[in-house]
């Protein structure tokens, strides 16, 4: 069968849609008359709401959903029943607590997504924003609390049976000692879509052209170029830091290809080391480790926990 629906980011791994996106209740018109029928109504139980005399029964509810929303709704719940199974097999349990902390990770993760889409600066702001629309952060977080609770227990399920796949070597740990606090290199960089972009940008850089100008109208790499084209500093040991290990101050590199584009770096300056002794900060270490290796890991191992398993669909797929 097509298993293309495992192609997808991390978010949507263990859930279904987003909840960083905060949808306003729109008034109706006063004279329409609108009424949702709950559990507790003595309506007809496939009856979900009533307009203007007019029943709309769960079933077309369902049929709107399904055509809307079907596949994708039906591939979370396909993953994360693999995931239970999994989960089961191997032993795995959940305390309450676990479950309380993750579910707390998921609302500031959404809630801080929802504040860099909209360019909000902190929660206070947030706070305003939303009492603009009738609500409040509170509110928000509360409801996300309990839309998250399944979501927060699969990702815990998940994250325990790929963590005992992983083991942390000394040299993993020395690895991730040096990139942290290691020494860093300081440079600018322009990102091109193409190696013959970025041939000529190499060609007019080595003329003397201005690479801040450049990576301001030029670089796709919009991060780095509404800097002035300034990378976050990076350690020697890194991929991209290999490259350019052997540079001084002022010189500029080749072009370096990555999955992100074809790269040109100029080196700006070195910052010393910290001074922070390894079995410091090893524990730290492992847990970075652990955690980097996980996310690295996640996504293969769903696939082919997917890809192995036994799979058919009874709904009508596009």
């Amino acid at each position: 069968m097509n298993k293309k629906y495992l192609i997808l980011p991390m978010a949507a791994m263990f859930s279904f849609g987003s909840f960083s996106t905060y949808h306003q209740s729109v008034s109706a018109n006063p004279d329409t008359s609108i009424v949702l029928v709950s559990k507790e109504s003595k309506e007809d139980k496939d009856v979900v709401a009533i307009v203007n005399g007019q029943k709309i029964t769960s079933n077309e509810l369902y049929e709107l959903l399904l055509s809307s929303y079907g596949n994708e709704a039906l591939d979370v719940l396909i993953r994360r029943t693999l995931i239970n199974q999994e989960a089961r097999k191997h032993g795995i349990s959940l305390t309450t607590k676990e479950v309380e902390n993750k579910i707390n990770t998921l609302v500031q993760r959404e809630v801080n997504a929802l504040m860099q889409t909209y360019k909000i600066e902190n929660e206070a702001d947030l706070d305003k924003e939303l009492e603009k629309i009738g609500a409040n952060l509170k509110e928000f977080k509360d409801k996300l609390t309990k839309k998250l609770v399944k979501e927060a227990e699969i990702e815990l399920r998940a994250e325990k049976v790929v963590m005992k796949t992983i083991s942390v070597s000394e040299e993993d740990l020395q690895e991730a000692y040096k990139s942290i606090y290691g020494e860093k290199i300081e440079a600018q960089q322009i990102v091109l879509k193409t190696k013959r972009e970025a041939e000529e940008a190499l060609e007019k850089l080595r003329l003397g052209a201005d690479i801040t100008k450049m990576a301001k109208a030029q670089s796709i790499d919009r991060a780095s170029a509404s800097r002035d084209g300034k990378m976050l500093p990076f350690s020697p040991e890194d991929d991209i830091g290999k490259s350019v290990a052997h540079l001084k101050p002022g010189e500029l590199s080749g072009i370096i290809s990555t999955n992100y584009g074809y790269h040109i770096i100029k080196i700006t300056g070195r910052k010393t080391g910290s001074d922070k002794k390894f079995d410091t900060v090893k524990k730290e270490l492992e847990e970075l480790v652990r955690e980097k290796k996980y996310r690295e890991r996640l996504r293969p191992w769903l696939v082919n926990l997917v890809e192995s398993a036994s799979i058919t669909k009874k709904i009508a797929t596009d």
